[in-house]
């Protein structure tokens, strides 16, 4: 006797056809939600039922939807609504819903967002080549899911590389089987005329298709295939069970079932197969199965991601025979039966001959499948789906109390990785994997990227040893600068690992970065003074030169600009702010579709509005901080954030009026951040909770939260990977990359917008008596970048002391 159920935790509501519509979506839903009954008390269920002929439900139907009418949709909503549900579950199939490429459907989501009521997604159907508008509508309905389902492994390999989701988003969950598929039923319950069936195939060798008859089940590939089975086995029996497909029906009458009849009777085969024109309830289906030999599904769809038939027959333990299309080969893979070409009724005849012929290979299948039918009862898969339910409906709790923080919870503070990279001199530039490649050496652009870090790190506040490691950080970082600046107001970039500049002193991305870092040093309270003083100072011989970066590119000035801010120099700050306004002015003008500083979108993105706000804040520039805001909205909107994960734009970059491929590249780092950043500082221009989730979401892409679905961060080391390809991260591990998620991090943690697992120590005491380089005015004699004593010129090589367990060398 079954104990009943104490009240439920949550109401999940289920959106598609259902019994006692004939058709294979029905009855997985409705075997999914007797599923979930039985698998978790937490959650009671209800139906919103896809109706086209007039159906009379169930108490458990609580509303249904005319197909093709588009009011009933967002109606439905209102209905889940007010019943109480806090989290629906769609079963999405090409076909279903009304509209274009059944986008009424977006009506329904549009309106549970309205709600307030979060969504998962199932696709029964991914195509590797979908029309412009199947990928358009199945495109948006994903982008606002909170979790989509597919089947295998290979459907969501497929989602991800036509972009249909995103990779955090998506999970597979497998195709439950009835656990009555697990044995035979007693042959006294079944009907006459299929116990006079079974009795007529008893001990012959007996091959079964079942499901909603369509010519793209090929059952006259199957028929013309059995033609040569017969040859070699002529005591084969073949059952063909299930009425004609509804729409098929609707559309064609019964001129498919007619054809394969008249197919049979030319074939000579009226004693081998035959037809049961009934949709079988589960118990007849079991009995079918285990009176078989071989299950037989000659479908003529390649990109098929599910079969029902096929996971009831592997349900019973019943082997198979197949066409390629993917699911088949996904869950026949392991050895459970045979893939043969689409349409090649030849190929499909010689398998299940070679099964028939050879007991113990027809036996060896036959393990195999039985071993797949101890993980495909319904019970099993629906506790999965159900805690992907419970989850979803708990992060929206969580979210709902916390609003305006980030998404995800920031891991703790690991700073191994950073240590490993950095030395006495610098921080290495590249790493091969997670170990640093000396051979690189150092540039100026990622010691200017760790000066800000370190000074962000003790702004938010670290323990003892980490306070401290930041300010040898810091200390490094300054003497790096001043070496590499040259009294022309240029600078070298690259430093070779034995000490010798790479480069002559010239301007560049790396000269807006050390502004940037020098005004961060100037403006952070927390940094020693004896650091913001030659800070200061280089500041002095760099800012009024900032102008000119312009010469160079937006971005270049738009990294000083930052920094100009953050210092509070509001004269020098003035014209760089002028110039970037004209530039956004001037393009947004002649195309207002493209609300952008440049014709392009390159790298660093987000570094432009968010210079652009920075400096409008200093110099209260209403209008231009309203521009700048502007321009960061539509970048947002132009990466998908507003839509819940983060696509950065590729390396192949994106040019106005032209089209941008779905894949455009490998995604960077740097852009996270930027992004991330630029959102937190519009939270703190504006205190718009909209501003503080999409910075959470946007620092979220480090940690999973992309298109792969695939985690940038290594929590073991602290390191963060340097590239996102659209299934991987790259393996390496450099400075920029691993830079840029502190940045991100650390501007969260100042802004309160996240917080470390434990939180962290009082800052210590930074002592500023340690010696120094005072720098009244630098010039291009003594410059300080490793030990005290160690100045260099262009070519000099400059002594530095490593030291070992026992010795120490001077390299």
């Amino acid at each position: 006797m079954l104990m009943p159920h104490p009240a439920a935790t949550y109401r999940l509501g289920i959106v598609s056809t259902y019994l006692p519509r004939r058709c294979g979506l029905a009855t997985y839903t409705a075997d999914l939600r007797e599923a979930l009954g039985v698998a978790t008390d937490d959650l009671e269920s209800v139906v919103v039922a896809i109706d086209r002929d007039g159906h009379s439900y169930g108490d458990e139907v609580v509303a249904t939807i005319t197909q093709d009418r588009i009011e009933d949709y967002s109606a439905a909503a209102r209905v889940l609504r007010d019943a109480g549900v806090q989290v629906v579950l769609i079963q999405h199939e090409y076909g279903i819903f009304g509209g274009p490429d059944g986008s009424h459907l977006l009506e329904l989501t549009r309106a549970l967002n309205a709600c307030g009521i979060p969504y998962l997604l199932t696709l029964h159907t991914v195509l590797t080549r979908p029309s412009p508008g199947q990928a358009a509508t199945l495109r948006a309905l994903c982008a606002r899911a909170a979790r989509v389902t597919v089947f295998t492994e290979t459907a969501r390999r497929v989602a991800i590389r036509t972009g249909i989701a995103a990779g955090h988003q998506l999970v597979v969950v497998p195709h439950g089987a009835p656990d009555v598929m697990r044995r035979p039923p007693e042959p006294a319950t079944l009907r006459p005329e299929l116990r006079e069936l079974l009795d007529t195939v008893r001990g012959k060798p007996t091959l079964t298709t079942f499901g909603l008859l369509s010519k793209g089940k090929g059952i006259d590939i199957a028929i013309d295939a059995l033609a040569e089975v017969v040859t070699k086995h002529p005591e084969v029996q073949y059952i063909v069970a299930g009425t004609t497909h509804p729409e098929i029906k609707r559309q064609e009458g019964e001129v498919y079932r007619e054809g394969l009849h008249e197919q049979v009777q030319r074939l000579g085969l009226s004693g081998n197969v035959h037809f049961v024109d009934a949709f079988l309830a589960l118990d007849e289906l079991s009995a079918i199965l285990h009176a078989s030999t071989l299950f037989v599904t000659p479908y003529r769809q390649p990109e098929q991601i599910c079969s029902g038939a096929l996971t009831f027959a592997l349900g019973a333990g019943l082997p198979a025979v197949s066409t390629s299309y993917s699911y088949a080969e996904d869950m026949l893979a392991g050895g459970a039966g045979r893939v043969v070409p689409i349409g090649d009724g030849a190929a499909l005849a010689a398998e299940i001959i070679d099964l028939l012929s050879d007991a113990r290979a027809l036996a060896a299948a036959k393990a195999v499948a039985e071993a797949c039918a101890a993980w495909l009862p319904w019970p099993a898969v629906a506790a999965r789906e159900a805690d992907l339910v419970t989850d979803v409906v708990r992060q929206a709790e969580a979210a709902t109390a916390r609003p305006g923080h980030a998404t995800a919870a920031a891991p703790p503070l690991n700073l191994d990785h950073l240590s490993r990279l950095t030395d006495e001199i610098g921080i290495i530039q590249f790493a091969s994997g997670p170990n640093p490649d000396a051979a690189s050496g150092y540039c100026v652009d990622d010691v200017a990227r760790l000066a800000i870090v370190a000074a962000d790190l003790l702004a938010v506040g670290t323990d003892a040893k980490q306070t401290a490691t930041a300010t040898r950080w810091l200390r490094q970082s300054i003497r790096f600068l001043t070496a590499a600046y040259d009294p022309s107001g240029a600078m070298h970039n690259v430093l070779s690992y034995g000490g010798t500049w790479q480069d002559w002193p010239h301007t560049g991305d790396h000269v807006g970065r050390t502004v940037w870092a020098l005004g961060v040093l100037v403006g952070t309270p927390a940094v020693p003074d004896d650091i913001r003083r030659p800070a200061a100072a280089l500041l002095d011989e760099l800012g009024p030169r900032a102008e000119s970066l312009f010469g160079l590119g937006l971005r270049s000035a738009a990294y000083a600009l930052i920094g100009l801010a953050r210092a509070g120099r509001t004269e020098q700050a003035a014209p760089l702010l002028a110039r970037l306004d004209e530039a956004l002015i001037e393009t947004s003008s002649a195309d207002p579709a493209w609300r952008w500083f440049e014709d392009e979108l390159t790298y660093d993105n987000a570094r432009l509005p968010q210079a652009m706000l920075l400096g409008a804040a200093l110099l209260q520039d209403d209008a231009a901080a309203a521009r700048a805001l502007a321009a960061l909205d539509w970048y947002v909107q132009h990466v998908g954030l507003v839509d819940g994960t983060l696509r950065c734009v590729g390396n192949k970059w994106h040019r106005r009026g032209a089209h941008w491929m779905a894949d455009d590249g490998d995604e960077q780092p740097l852009d996270a951040a930027a992004i991330s950043e630029a959102l937190v500082d519009a939270w703190q221009h504006t205190a718009d909770p909209h501003h503080a989730k999409l910075a959470g979401w946007a620092y979220s892409w480090f940690l999973g939260r992309n298109r792969a679905g695939a985690r940038m961060y290594v929590d073991a080391t602290g390191a963060c990977h340097d590239g996102l390809s659209a299934t991987e991260p790259n393996g390496n591990q450099g400075a920029e990359s691993t830079l840029a998620y502190y940045q991100a991090l650390l501007s969260l943690l100042r802004a309160g917008l996240a917080a470390l697992p434990h939180p962290v120590a009082a800052t210590a005491p930074v002592p500023t008596s340690l010696p120094t380089t005072a720098l009244s005015k630098p010039t291009n004699k003594g410059r300080v970048v490793g030990r005290a004593s160690a100045g260099f010129g262009a070519t000099a090589t400059p002594p530095r002391l490593r030291n070992t367990e026992d010795h120490s060398d001077a390299l």
